[in-house]
């Protein structure tokens, strides 16, 4: 197996992470996905390039012991919210640090990182973006080293068990009337999933994408409550966005963010004061209307199919479709 070509995935088991082992393991690479719960992420071991273990990748000599033997790393690992005062750092940061030491330990010379668009140690506009951009510059700065560093910045991104689309679906068809929505006119270009894939891939034996950051968006740019509006459109659920000004959404942050889940805190919202859009670069291919647009084209019963994208499902719901039957 001289020629086989391994890769560590951090947080492999996430959203884009789930997604990404699939590209990877299609065009040859062995991907090994790390998990503290790995039989919650069975699905991976459909494909045969792809080993799931149960590892607790925080831990600085489990770290090492999985470099070793990978050619490439990619760290797809990151927090929107802190559970614990700390925890952006602990993520971002000092993870990182461990990343670092671990590929020189095991004479790595490649790796991936997807930080965040807007990730700016010296003037991001919250903690969340201060530590990514902190984290990114420390990379950057190892990799001057003898590590070959890559960092990609997404604006937020979309696609099948995503919890951007997924979540606002959810939980704008618990509401009836009215939805009060805090910092409506943010803007957003929201980028698929499978467009930032393709893109982290075709980097890893590009030269030219050594010691690069390049931001990623979408085609099309929208403000959060046109978000909001096209999700309404596609359910056709009976509720109205209700903008709220900069302090009732402030008001709103502050009352979320000490309730069970978090569903928003002070920390999104100073996030959300910065324009999350691409000011150079090429753009993604995948608009997020063309993505719902596919999405009101889905009408297929199966079980197996309206499991595919909770947008889907829950139009399928509404039209009486997608019932009876177990199994999927």
């Amino acid at each position: 197996m001289r020629n086989q070509r391994n890769t560590l995935l951090l947080g492999g088991s996430g959203f884009i992470g789930k997604q990404l082992a699939f590209a990877l393991a299609n065009r040859g690479w062995q991907v090994t996905v790390p998990s503290r719960r790995p039989h919650r992420n069975r699905e991976l071991l459909v494909h045969p390039n792809i080993r799931l273990l149960e590892a607790n990748i925080t831990d600085g000599n489990e770290l090492k012991q999985l470099c070793e033997g990978q050619q490439v790393v990619i760290n797809l690992v990151g927090i929107l919210h802190e559970r614990h005062k700390g925890d952006f750092r602990r993520y971002h940061v000092d993870f990182i640090k461990a990343v670092v030491e671990a590929c020189s330990d095991a004479g790595i010379k490649r790796l991936l990182h997807v930080s965040a668009l807007g990730a700016d140690q010296a003037t991001g506009s919250s903690l969340y973006l201060r530590s990514k951009g902190e984290g990114e510059n420390l990379l950057h700065t190892f990799g001057q080293r003898g590590l070959n560093v890559t960092s990609f910045q997404p604006s937020v991104v979309f696609g099948k068990d995503d919890d951007f689309i997924n979540r606002f679906a959810g939980i704008l068809k618990l509401f009836f009337g009215y939805f009060p929505l805090a910092c409506p006119n943010s803007k957003l270009a929201p980028v698929y999933v499978g467009d930032l894939v393709e893109k982290m891939v075709n980097a890893i034996d590009n030269r030219e994408t050594r010691a690069k950051r390049y931001t990623v968006c979408g085609p099309e740019v929208f403000t959060l409550r046109q978000i909001l509006e096209l999700i309404i459109d596609t359910l056709q659920l009976p509720v109205r966005v209700m903008p709220l000004n900069n302090g009732l959404s402030r008001l709103q942050a502050l009352i979320l963010q000490n309730l069970p889940g978090k569903l928003f805190t002070m920390d999104n919202y100073r996030s959300l004061q910065t324009d999350n859009v691409c000011t150079d670069g090429d753009l993604c291919e995948t608009s997020l209307r063309q993505y719902l647009k596919g999405c009101l084209l889905y009408t297929s019963p199966s079980p197996r199919d309206c499991n595919e994208y909770l947008v889907c499902r829950l139009l399928l719901e509404k039209r009486g479709g997608g019932g009876g039957g177990g199994g999927g």
